[in-house]
């Protein structure tokens, strides 16, 4: 499975969760994002965010790091394994495409963090499924920016669309193109999306404390205010070249999302 990951940039696994356990997650999903206020900036007409509600809830920031995750998980990150970001996508009926992109173009990192996408809902070519492009993983790829959001306008033909289930999960690159289509049925679509990093990479554009899910290869839940290989030289060079500006400007972004979460 990590050579399948490696080669196409993502890995399908179908019945990954129990319809039992989506409806619970579903349940908490809900309770988590009632007690936010306001919109997420990467809200798109009928398309919804409901972005770090993990930080909100006791029992998402429980699922999210369960044994069950981390054994997966480990053999594609690592033994020691933080969170960066989680949130719930509702694609209403009626809601539009959602361009082709990297999750880097919009992290703007350096580093890979692992997209661990589960299914809430039947996923259609109709209501706005998962498109992917395999190996498109290997760089960033130039786009274009379109207020909040990035498109990429390259070569796409060999999209593939990945039909799922309740349940089921795929763990994708954050490098890998991804898209989806419109949502032309009477019902939304749901997914809940974790996004997870070795611990030895950093994002400097989020603010302590720090969600750490895993560590020496367990499920271990702490939260830290300093990632140990933040001061690392590593680190530090790779970051050296952002202008402050784009800092500046990420950082009000995501300032923006915290005051409507916390």
């Amino acid at each position: 499975m990590h050579a399948e990951f490696k080669k196409n940039g993502y890995v399908y696994i179908k019945n990954f969760f129990s319809q039992a356990e989506v409806d619970a997650l579903v349940a908490d999903i809900k309770e988590a994002s009632a007690t936010k206020s306001g919109k997420d900036v990467l809200d798109k007409g009928d398309l919804k965010f409901h972005a770090l509600i993990m930080h909100r809830s006791e029992k998402l920031r429980a699922f999210i790091s369960q044994s069950k995750i981390i054994d997966f998980l480990k053999q594609f990150a690592g033994p020691d394994i933080w969170v960066r970001w989680d949130q719930a996508v509702e694609k209403k009926p009626g809601a539009g495409t959602f361009p082709w992109h990297q999750d880097n173009q919009y992290s703007q990192l350096k580093d890979q963090h692992f997209q661990f996408w589960i299914s809430l809902t039947t996923m259609t070519a109709d209501n706005g499924g998962l498109w992917v492009v395999p190996g498109s993983h290997k760089g960033m790829l130039k786009y274009d920016v379109d207020d909040n959001h990035v498109s990429y306008n390259g070569d796409v033909s060999k999209a593939e669309f990945i039909s799922a289930e309740p349940g089921d999960v795929v763990l994708f690159s954050s490098f890998l193109l991804h898209s989806t289509t419109p949502n032309i049925t009477q019902n939304s679509r749901w997914a809940y999306v974790i996004e997870y990093m070795q611990m030895d990479s950093i994002d400097p554009y989020i603010d302590a404390p720090y969600l750490v899910v895993a560590k020496d290869g367990q499920s271990h839940l702490e939260y830290l205010d300093r990632l140990p290989s933040e001061n690392d030289w590593v680190n530090r060079w790779k970051y050296w070249d952002m202008k402050h500006k784009v800092k500046q400007q990420i950082k009000t972004s995501l300032a923006a999302i915290k005051n409507t979460v916390f």
